[in-house]
């Protein structure tokens, strides 16, 4: 086989292996196994924030350590005041975090500053 055969062979495998690994790529949930939550029509990236969950009846909000306050806005979960007065983060009737703990959330970050909030990675500190 000629050397112009064999080149051509290794490119049409390339090629093909690369077309392989775009369609799993496109197929895979490529948010690392987190849920997007917000609608296509609303240009947001995928974000991960970590700091002080504030929740209050004017809304919610993530006070970061570098001194950033991030609006929440709701998504798959969404904000509320409890019976005791306390702000919640809940998905449906399931307290997921409380207000005044140091969490990471997964969301959806845009142009306007907030954070569409889909999920909570980890609360910091509770054992």
């Amino acid at each position: 086989m000629s050397l112009g055969r064999r080149l051509a062979r290794a490119g049409l495998t390339l090629a093909l292996g690369l077309a392989t690994l775009s369609a799993v790529g496109c197929s895979v949930n490529t948010l690392g196994g987190r849920e997007k939550c917000w609608p296509e029509s609303d240009q947001r990236a995928p974000s991960i924030w970590r700091g002080i969950l504030v929740i209050e009846a004017s809304g919610g909000r993530l006070e970061t350590p570098e001194g950033d306050v991030i609006p929440l806005l709701p998504g798959a979960l969404e904000m509320r005041v409890g019976d005791a007065g306390g702000g919640q983060l809940v998905r449906g009737a399931h307290v997921v975090a409380s207000a005044g703990e140091d969490v990471t959330l997964f969301g959806g970050a845009g142009s306007d500053g907030a954070l569409v909030v889909c999920g909570v990675e980890e609360i910091h500190g509770r054992s």
